[in-house]
């Protein structure tokens, strides 16, 4: 006959042995769903990237937004395609369930791989270079090409020279994209002061867009501004070397960048951007202004030591217009990408890629000349292959397709 003590015995080594048991089938359990969930979350990956490929390779309008699947076994993909200031932005999703996988990218535009270093509109000047002027690359001219001058007394300290095909070019220059800021379908309106505690501002893409107004003539410093975010000012904003800004678009009738402001940023001013030495603006970045405005000069001013990785743009429609616009591109800085000025443009420094200008004049400290580059470089086979310029230049042949420039988050 079993002792009471001993029957406890028995009990307690089952009870042990159920929760044993208990814990291997829940470990069990939790593995195969974690493991299960992992595979699914691999497929929505791998479905996201192949949505976002097959966008890229059929895209051919200006805003798209599609569901659909590639596959039946009840993955879905949606993809959604907006302007983003001079790019394009690309927000997809994969989704099984409630299992939800985002990505978006930058886009940008290739075309067939071409050499063009500098269009310069026929007003029945020639181009005058001089210094150490270098321009590597096929250009169009006016009708009466180009000579090697003396300015300052160094027509042959540097020999200038021009190496490349050689065509005539017109009176306009090629017409370029909308250049407008375009306000996304959803977004949001906030005051900058709705951040005052707040060192950093992030706002993912596939959330709607933060648009942060700023009091007038405000200042941006000690500020992280990061992501879907347009920043806005009816005066004057200037950018501190102390802000970190990254994929945001700036927009203000004046912009002014302090020395030593490493940023990526799209910059949409009316009148001015001023642009102070030993700035970085990484890739993919833009200095636009494209305000109509007659009656007032509008510039865009780079400084020395710079380095602008994406594109400076200068529009204007009229004749008299052109006249009263003016970008300078200052002693040792480059631009990697399009520089497009229509109107007087100035250049000292370097330009990886193209230059188009309405008219060009260089300036010393004593005299103004027309139709000369002094000490500039261009070098339009310098520019990395891998490089995805902004869609600027309208392309009749339709040949070009859009790329991904970067991940954003």
């Amino acid at each position: 006959m079993l002792k009471a003590s001993s029957l406890l015995y028995a009990i307690y080594i089952c009870v042990v042995i159920s929760i044993l048991t208990g814990i291997l089938i829940y470990i069990f359990t939790v593995n195969k769903t974690f493991y299960a969930r992992q595979s699914v979350k691999e497929q929505l990956i791998d479905r996201c990237d192949s949505c976002i490929n097959y966008a890229l390779a059929s895209k051919n309008s200006e805003t798209d937004t599609n569901d659909f699947k590639l596959f039946d076994d009840g993955i879905q993909c949606q993809l959604k395609i907006e302007r983003w200031g001079m790019y394009e932005k690309l927000m997809g999703k994969a989704f099984f369930k409630y299992d939800t996988i985002h990505k978006s990218y930058l886009l940008g535009e290739t075309v067939e791989r071409n050499n063009k270093a500098l269009y310069m509109c026929d007003f029945g000047e020639e181009l005058k270079i001089a210094g150490s002027t270098t321009i590597i690359g096929d250009v169009r001219l006016p009708k009466r090409r180009y000579k090697a001058v003396n300015v300052l007394g160094n027509q042959y300290e540097h020999n200038p020279k021009i190496k490349g095909n050689i065509t005539v070019s017109s009176q306009e220059l090629p017409k370029i994209k909308p250049l407008d800021v375009m306000m996304p379908e959803s977004f949001i309106e906030k005051h900058i002061s709705t951040y005052k505690n707040d060192r950093e501002i992030f706002n993912a893409f596939n959330k709607p867009t933060l648009v942060l107004y700023l009091d007038e003539s405000s200042v941006i410093q000690h500020k992280t501004i990061k992501g879907n975010v347009i920043i806005l000012s009816e005066k004057t904003i200037v950018i501190s070397s102390t802000a970190t800004l990254e994929d945001v678009i700036i927009k203000a009738p004046k912009v002014i960048i302090e020395k030593e402001v490493k940023a990526t940023v799209q910059i949409y001013a009316e009148q001015e951007v001023e642009v102070e030495s030993d700035v970085t603006l990484m890739y993919p970045s833009s200095i636009v202004i494209n305000k109509s405005r007659k009656e007032i000069e509008k510039k865009i001013n780079i400084g020395e030591n710079v380095e602008i990785y994406g594109a400076v743009i200068m529009n204007g429609q009229s004749f008299q217009e052109r006249q009263n616009n003016h970008i300078t591109v200052g002693k040792e800085t480059v631009v990697y990408g399009d520089v497009y000025c229509n109107g007087i443009m100035e250049l000292k420094g370097t330009i990886i890629g193209t230059l188009f200008a309405h008219k060009i004049q260089s300036q010393t400290q004593s005299s103004k000349y027309a139709d000369l580059i002094l000490n500039g470089t261009i070098n339009a086979h310098k520019l990395p292959k891998n490089f995805v310029r902004l869609p600027l230049v309208i392309n009749p042949n339709n040949n070009s397709r859009f790329e991904q420039i970067k991940n954003i988050q």
